[in-house]
């Protein structure tokens, strides 16, 4: 029986595409590493060592299983996470320096 994954509403399905030819190769309902773990398996390791190129979102989950699976591909991430991890490097840096002027007693 197929778990289904629904958060917000939606129901998951987690997709590989063929970069060369835009074909979808793969679908799974949901998704996480457990889903992509079986895409990879389906696969002998000299057919994954022949992976190249990984793009795909920038979730913790799917780099692990790109690193385990493919370790010498490299990897594209969307630019949505991009931006957000960016974000949040800068909001993390602009309040740690607002805490280390407020214990300094410093005035800008």
């Amino acid at each position: 029986m197929t778990k289904r994954h629904i958060k917000k509403g939606y129901k998951y399905i987690t997709t590989v595409q063929d970069l060369e030819n835009g074909e979808i190769i793969w679908a799974s309902e949901g998704y996480g590493k457990e889903v992509l773990r079986q895409f990879f398996k389906k696969y002998t390791s000299e057919q994954l060592a022949a992976i190249e190129y990984v793009v795909a979102d920038g979730a913790k989950y799917i780099t692990e299983c790109v690193e385990e699976y493919c370790p010498k591909a490299k990897r594209g991430i969307d630019p949505y996470h991009v931006v957000q991890w960016a974000n949040e490097e800068l909001d993390n840096t602009r309040k740690r320096l607002a805490s280390d002027i407020k214990k300094n007693d410093l005035h800008y």
